[in-house]
């Protein structure tokens, strides 16, 4: 009878210490602490991606003269898991801001005062009150780029590989004055109790 009793004490004990064991928990985390739990795209990839192109721009940018205005166009996602592009180019354009080399234009605020020139031309709206847009700075460069990634797959392992591409485009000549890329590849594999 003390058997019975003891294994089942250590039973319920094990069982509380399992329960105990699986429950959640949340705690804030430093933003700039590398986020790695699988494969998949994460703020870290992003960090990295942003610092790399901006070292690059400033690196191979410091003779350009003064400061140049640039339009942002698109970072294109060509990936098969949605990922927020405009965040890097977001990250991207801050810290380019922040070194006070270039200027930066908003192409989509350019696009949404275009788009109210032409209804006002198309006689939708009345011209007369449409108000001019002011004195609209000019972009010397288009900067543009592209994320792609690679899967491969078995059944406890994978691995991803991540491409960030970007170009800047003179406006007037249609050169490209500066192209680099970021490359980032991530292996994960699957524990015992994830199969």
């Amino acid at each position: 009878m003390k058997v019975k009793k003891l294994s089942l004490s250590v039973i319920c004990v094990s069982i509380l210490i399992l329960l105990i064991g699986c429950s959640g928990s949340s705690v804030y985390v430093s933003p700039g602490e590398t986020t790695q739990m699988d494969d998949k795209f994460s703020d870290t990839d992003m960090k990295m991606m942003a610092e790399s192109m901006y070292n690059s721009i400033i690196n191979n940018l410091g003779s350009v003269g003064q400061k140049k205005v640039i339009a942002l166009i698109l970072v294109s996602n060509k990936t098969s898991e949605h990922i927020d592009t405009r965040s890097i180019a977001d990250k991207l354009q801050i810290q380019l801001l922040k070194s006070g080399t270039l200027r930066f234009v908003d192409r989509s605020k350019i696009d949404e005062m275009t788009s109210q020139f032409d209804l006002a031309g198309s006689g939708i709206m009345d011209p007369n009150t449409v108000k001019s847009a002011g004195k609209v700075i000019g972009a010397d460069y288009f900067l543009s780029g592209s994320l792609s990634s690679i899967e491969k797959r078995s059944r406890t392992k994978s691995l991803t590989y991540y491409r960030l591409s970007m170009h800047l485009i003179d406006t007037e000549t249609n050169e490209i004055v500066w192209a680099d890329e970021f490359e980032i590849k991530k292996k994960f594999s699957k524990g015992i109790m994830d199969w």
